[in-house]
């Protein structure tokens, strides 16, 4: 029996645009592997959607002037809402001729790859759960809470899983009382403070403050892509451990110590290192290619403590699929916080699996399968009832 054929989604409209193909073309090379029929599904940075076999290219996307709807089997898509249709639909624009006959643009799966706004946020997931059809990684509330890190931390709390207390400001408070939101951050964090915006990965517009004048500074570039920046305080001389989460049932992976250079790991620490260099001269190896160590040395009882606290981050806010979670460890190498969740389309963490004993199309396999059947149990799920309202009938 031939193997499902699963659209791979990637691009998209976010700052981590790159980021994605880089992603997506190691997920299309896993699944490849694994017998997987593939339909590359390439969302620009307008938002507008192609499909065919042609965009899975690494090398074309880093041409200059790269136009998808220019690659010969390539074709501008829409998915549906419509639950009775399923499947990729050719836009209206997408026609090329009058004698052009459109492929059948079917999916067994739906694989985002799209890190970032409009992918792993939750509004991507809205839509797959319109149109019915199954997908992989979290649902809709998971992927929000997952881009959220101040919604985090209060579920974390109630959790009872330890996190690094923050003070937050919306764009609109900050331009409206900018040194208020000032006060209150040095009224209860020493300097120096982290930066971040609430929503947004790869360490994008994150900055270590040392003063009140650099947090001014960094919380208005942070708002140049979020409209919500939160600051904590900076451990000094702490280490970061990664580690990564499957389910449900819920298996955690070995533990990593990226290697930082500085406080702060940074965007080129995290794409732009290693070998295998492809889009924009960044790693295809992405997040694979930074130096780091695994396992991470810090002893057999705090890497049970760290896998513990990652598997219950995952079910704190209900993912399904694969998660990578952040922790940060303080120089005591006692004090231990859940620094944020990395969902499915942030983090597929291939090598952290491999180092556990499961290969890359192994893994993929697995979120394809967890997929079609968490679309299985969903679906005896009633949804409306039959009610003539109008009629003064009740519900049936």
């Amino acid at each position: 029996m031939p193997k499902q054929t699963v659209a791979v989604l990637f691009g998209g409209r976010s700052v981590e645009h790159e980021v994605s193909i880089i992603s997506a073309h190691q997920v299309m090379d896993a699944l490849e592997v694994a017998g997987y029929t593939l339909l590359p599904v390439f969302i620009d940075k307008a938002g507008a959607w192609h499909a065919g076999r042609g965009l899975y290219n690494l090398r074309q996307y880093s041409v200059p002037g790269f136009r998808a709807d220019a690659v010969r089997d390539s074709h501008r898509v829409s998915l549906s809402p419509d639950t009775s249709i399923r499947q990729l639909v050719l836009h209206p624009f997408g026609a090329k001729g009058f004698f052009y006959r459109p492929p059948e643009l079917w999916a067994d799966v739906f694989f985002p790859v799209l890190h970032g706004t409009f992918g792993e946020d939750g509004r991507l997931q809205g839509l797959f759960e319109l149109a019915g059809v199954p997908y992989a990684g979290s649902g809709v509330e998971a992927s929000a809470i997952g881009m959220d890190k101040i919604k985090q931390k209060d579920l974390y709390r109630a959790a009872g899983l330890p996190v690094l207390d923050c003070e937050w400001v919306s764009r609109q408070e900050w331009s409206r009382a900018a040194g208020e939101f000032t006060r209150k951050v040095e009224a209860r964090f020493p300097y120096p403070v982290i930066v971040k915006p609430s929503s947004l990965g790869s360490s994008i517009a994150v900055a270590r403050c040392l003063n009140g004048t650099e947090l001014a500074q960094h919380v208005n570039v942070a708002m140049q892509f979020d409209d919500r920046v939160m600051a904590e305080p900076a451990l000094v001389n702490f280490k970061e451990v990664n580690c990564s989460v499957t389910g449900p049932p819920c298996e955690a992976s070995v533990c990593e110590m990226p290697s930082v250079d500085g406080e702060l790991l940074t965007f080129d620490a995290k794409y732009k290192t290693g070998s295998k260099k492809g889009i924009t001269g960044m790693s295809k190896s992405g997040m694979a290619s930074l130096n780091r160590i695994i396992p991470a040395p810090i002893g057999p009882v705090m890497t049970a403590r760290v896998q513990e606290y990652a598997k219950q981050a995952f079910q704190a806010i209900g993912c399904h699929g694969i998660a990578r979670i952040d922790f940060l460890l303080a120089s005591d190498h006692e004090s231990l916080y859940v620094n944020e969740i990395n969902t499915m389309p942030g983090s597929l963490s291939f090598y952290l699996w491999e180092a556990s004993g499961l290969r890359f199309d192994q893994l993929v396999t697995r979120m394809v399968e967890g997929a079609i059947d968490r679309h299985k149990q969903k679906a005896p799920t009633q949804f409306t009832v039959d009610v003539n309202l109008l009629s003064g009938g009740k519900p049936s």
